[in-house]
């Protein structure tokens, strides 16, 4: 965001294929829902009770309560795998809202695009990439070097945690080369990570060409991920809170777990 472009961004293909990734997750998502709801029995109640769900939604949806209740290690990974995702997520809408919705003259869009704003919105970056990666680095454990029992570990899984680390990491590659050819300012210390990691690119004379190879492959990724999250496990993290939510009220007899 902001500023004049130090790379080339092949900005029609990044529209493209990021059309064609949400088209196919919305695809993939609609014919999940329209399954799950042919299947679904009826409600036990002809009455939502909309205060159960709430309480669903806020003990098992945002706090997972369950899972911590089982193992606080797993908790933690899925908290900081779900947290970081959502937060990058929200960077992305406000990335594209910049760029299209909201007027370049106007003062959020100073204020996210030259002013600290800007900053605060790198750091924000660092910190969810951050979180994910930690947040892998303790499934990687658990499920390739502890190998628990528990799990079952399906190459489905593999490449799920692969391709939103290749994402995460490549997204800091790409913020480190981005550094590397911009002029030294205090602003750039924000980026906590890229900053740092932008020492091995000094003075490479294909930077430009680098950062343009890993823009694209940042954006392909990202779009091969969406269209292929109402196929793997990542599905859960949409429609696991749906179903926790609509069963709350139909599920009075197990109301420990949501009062």
């Amino acid at each position: 965001m902001g500023g004049a472009e130090l790379y080339n961004k092949p900005w029609i293909y990044f529209w493209i294929v990021q059309s064609l990734g949400v088209l196919l997750l919305l695809t993939g998502l609609g014919y999940k829902i329209s399954f799950y709801f042919k299947a679904r029995r009826r409600s036990l109640y002809n009455e939502p009770d909309y205060l159960i769900m709430l309480k669903a939604f806020i003990t098992e949806v945002l706090f997972q309560k369950q899972l911590a209740e089982k193992s606080a290690g797993r908790w933690l990974a899925h908290m900081m795998i779900f947290y970081g995702f959502m937060g990058l997520l929200l960077l992305s809408a406000i990335a594209v809202a910049l760029e299209t919705v909201v007027p370049e003259s106007s003062r959020i869009s100073l204020f996210m695009l030259e002013g600290m704003g800007h900053n605060y919105y790198k750091a924000a970056g660092d910190l969810f990439g951050a979180v994910i990666l930690v947040g892998l680095a303790l499934v990687f454990i658990r499920r390739y070097i502890k190998k628990d029992s528990q799990l079952y570990t399906e190459a489905a899984d593999t490449v799920a945690l692969a391709a939103l680390f290749l994402l995460v990491a490549g997204g800091f590659l790409l913020e480190a080369v981005r550094i590397s050819m911009t002029a030294p300012g205090a602003e750039l210390a924000y980026s906590f990570i890229g900053y740092r990691l932008a020492a091995l690119f000094d003075g490479s004379a294909s930077a430009g060409v680098l950062a343009t190879a890993l823009w694209v492959f940042h954006a392909t990724l990202n779009a091969i991920l969406l269209a292929y999250i109402p196929h793997s496990k990542l599905l859960h993290i949409i429609n696991s809170p749906v179903e926790i939510v609509l069963n709350a009220s139909e599920e009075r007899m197990r109301g420990d777990l949501y009062i």
